[in-house]
């Protein structure tokens, strides 16, 4: 048994810099205990040996000969598609927005292939954002609106001063239809259908302005959520995919950026989004850094276009997924081994593990992945490097 730390985990968005590791045959295990860090950690520990160093159409070659077959396809590509980024790092998106940009490709960190949520909320909007410290040290009230963090992010509870005794005028409220690990935390649990949050957040902007709302069953809980907003100097909006996903969730997003606005007048009310992946946060802020867009970006008309409306991907024809889980697709750099229907695949090294590089936290704090048993794979950022020195050539 190997004991490695202290490690920065990147199983969730948390980035959880003071993880011990101990490796074993068995697999990993982790100090403080998390389910998703294990997961995490036992697929990359230790990094495989007797793995090819890349296949193509399936069977083993070396790297020099899948990179000449991945440039071949993407120079002949005429609508080629980057996509995944679950596991990027900054180096990583850095590189593939370079590349992105000489082929004039799609750039996505988000699913096109969902039901359509709405044109982006953030880069038409703006938001209101705060460190996990800061609404840890200064929120008297947070609000966890449809997500079970105690699941997803098992630590976030913790990071925010829940759950540790230093509590005692803090409130933490969750909004959620289901019975969760973590609605059995709040001090205040409402309750309604989901396809009501659109409905709510007008009915909070209404009692915003001071007007009254029309009598029904939600105006109760409501009232009483907005009555305890007005009465803190600083209170925290928590959201995710459960808002955001799906036919309309840009809009309830936006909705919620509004009133995050609107309270802001008279205190100070700061919105967070819990990003199911460690990678999607670090892609969208190099996005952000050097196209001016995050989320979603399109090259092809020669400069960058944020995707703001639906945009059938029927005519794409070269898919290049950067350290995602590689399913379907015709190119992937990833550290994990690649599914059958994938004609390139280069085994990277993982970051945090084989490789050291820079990650962002959910709350846009940048920390190092550090490289506890380094491997003599490629990182994807140094792929994606020599992948358009070979386009360009």
């Amino acid at each position: 048994m190997v004991d490695l730390g202290p490690l920065t985990c990147a199983g969730c968005g948390l980035l959880c810099d003071d993880v011990t590791v101990e490796v074993s045959s068995d697999g990993a295990r982790l100090e403080p205990e998390c389910p998703l860090g294990t997961k995490w950690f036992s697929a990359r520990f230790p990094p495989p040996t007797d793995a090819p160093a890349a296949t193509v159409g399936g069977e083993p070659t070396d790297v020099e000969s899948a990179l000449a077959r991945a440039a071949e396809m993407l120079r002949e590509a005429h609508r080629p598609l980057l996509d995944g980024f679950e596991n990027a790092t900054v180096e990583d998106a850095r590189a593939a927005v370079a590349l992105a940009d000489r082929l004039g490709a799609l750039v996505t960190t988000r699913s096109l292939t969902d039901a359509w949520p709405g044109a982006p909320a953030v880069p038409l909007r703006g938001a209101s954002t705060a460190t996990l410290g800061e609404i840890r040290n200064r929120s008297q009230l947070v609000v966890i609106w449809r997500e079970d963090p105690e699941t997803t992010h098992p630590r976030l509870l913790e990071r925010l001063g829940f759950g540790n005794g230093s509590r005692s005028e803090r409130t933490l409220a969750v909004i959620d239809d289901r019975d969760t690990a973590t609605t059995r935390h709040a001090d205040l649990g409402l309750s309604w259908p989901r396809d009501r949050d659109l409905e709510a957040l007008t009915s909070l902007h209404v009692l915003k302005r001071g007007l009254t709302l029309r009598p029904g069953d939600l105006s109760g809980e409501l009232k009483d959520l907005m009555d305890r907003l007005s009465a803190v100097p600083h209170a925290a909006l928590i959201f995710g995919p459960g808002l955001t996903a799906g036919a309309g969730g840009q809009r309830r997003a936006l909705t919620l950026h509004e009133l995050v606005r609107a309270l802001s007048h008279d205190r100070h009310v700061v919105a967070l989004e819990l990003l199911p992946a460690a990678g999607t946060r670090s892609a969208d802020d190099v996005l952000a850094w050097q196209s001016g867009y995050g989320g979603n970006v399109d090259f092809a008309g020669g400069h960058p276009e944020l995707v703001t409306a639906t945009r059938p991907l029927d005519d794409i024809d070269v898919t290049l997924l950067v350290e995602s889980h590689p399913a379907a697709a015709e190119i992937a750099l990833a550290s994990l081994p690649a599914g059958p229907d994938v004609e390139v695949w280069i085994r990277t090294a993982a970051a945090g593990v084989a490789a050291s590089a820079t990650a962002h936290r959910l709350d846009g704090v940048p920390l190092t992945l550090q490289a506890p048993q380094p491997d003599n794979a490629p990182t994807a950022a140094a792929l994606l490097t020599r992948l358009l020195e070979e386009v360009e050539t």
